[in-house]
């Protein structure tokens, strides 16, 4: 067993851990179902680029076959060009992550606390953190990808409206459309919004403008644009979503767009409890540490720097990401710069 039964009060990490799993789960699920986008996957999947303690997972996919349809000559006598068929790779980068280590003393539970009070809490709070942990990993690539994204064009996904003087350009239903055609024809594959609680204020307001009531024959028509032109709204107020650029009341606000499997979460490490008894000092303690390690990822975006297990000023750095797709349009996600009125 991982822990000692000598004194009165033992400490169980198999049982904290299920706590902690159960906050951690709960809490992507809910993730999963406001969001729609992410999915999930094993690196057990990928097992050839993390053989040897590896910190990348590599994605392979085949490249686009330049000019595969031409026209084809009847009279020709010469032999056909051959063509070759290619592959490059995706690529995401392992985060490692701990939670601790926590010490404590059994004179928290000489005052009356059960022995489980200590796992459940320790355990659902590591469990809803590490949940908040991936998720602001997940926004801040997106972000930091969008931002290196220049194919076909510099800003080929982001649509910034953002003044820093004068009239505040806030988030509207036609600032809204505009982000959604940057990806052309493939803009209705778009289907989540998420923006900040400030920016939902607005895009509300915005919409109640935009709808007109009439009565027309005894009934009451309600038209004018639908919110969010039924994409589903999730709203966050996540850190990647709203930033101070320095212009005091003039706060800079990111409201994100995707499509169905636009983000990745690739698991290396799942959350796992350990704990131990010490006696170092005179009070005998205890010490409990959770670590696990995963890879959040855009697909259709790589990470290009060596540098391994990055901390967050390197992952959300735009110049360590770059393009792996064929058509942008593969990338389902768009971003929209803008105001708010709260700041």
């Amino acid at each position: 067993m991982p822990f000692s039964v000598i004194s009165n009060f033992t400490f169980d990490p198999q049982l904290a851990s299920e706590y902690a799993s159960a906050a951690f789960a709960e809490n992507l699920q809910l993730l999963d179902q406001a969001l729609g986008v992410v999915k999930s996957l094993s690196s057990g999947d990928y097992q050839s680029s993390l053989g040897g303690g590896g910190q990348f997972v590599d994605m392979p996919y085949f490249a686009k076959i330049a000019a595969l349809i031409s026209r084809r000559d009847l009279t020709s006598t010469s032999a056909p060009g051959d063509l070759d068929i290619t592959g490059a790779a995706d690529k995401a980068v392992i985060l490692r992550r701990k939670a601790g280590p926590v010490k404590f003393t059994e004179d928290l539970f000489i005052r009356g606390l059960r022995r489980e009070s200590v796992e459940q809490e320790i355990g659902r709070q590591i469990g809803n953190l590490a949940s908040k942990e991936v998720r602001e990993r997940l926004l801040q690539v997106t972000v930091a990808a969008l931002d290196s994204l220049d194919t076909p064009a510099a800003n080929a996904h982001i649509h910034t409206v953002y003044v820093a003087s004068g009239t505040k350009a806030k988030l509207t239903l036609s600032s809204l459309y505009d982000t959604r055609m940057k990806l052309g024809d493939a803009y209705n594959r778009l289907t989540t919004v998420v923006c900040h609680s400030e920016a939902f204020s607005d895009l509300v307001l915005d919409t109640i403008g935009n709808y007109k009531v009439e009565n027309v024959g005894g009934f009451t028509v309600v038209t004018g644009l639908p919110q969010a032109f039924g994409m589903r709204i999730v709203v966050v107020d996540d850190a990647s979503l709203k930033t101070d650029p320095g212009g005091g009341d003039y706060q800079k606000y990111r409201t994100l767009l995707f499509g169905p499997g636009a983000l990745g979460l690739i698991y290396h490490q799942r959350l796992r409890i350990e704990a131990e008894r010490r006696l170092d000092f005179e009070a005998p303690y205890w010490r409990v540490l959770a670590n696990f390690d995963f890879a959040p990822h855009m697909f259709g975006m790589k990470w290009v720097s060596a540098t391994a297990n990055p901390d967050n000023t390197a992952l959300g750095a735009a110049a360590n990401w770059d393009e792996a797709y064929n058509d942008h349009r593969e990338v389902l996600c768009a971003e929209l710069v803008h105001n708010a009125t709260a700041a």
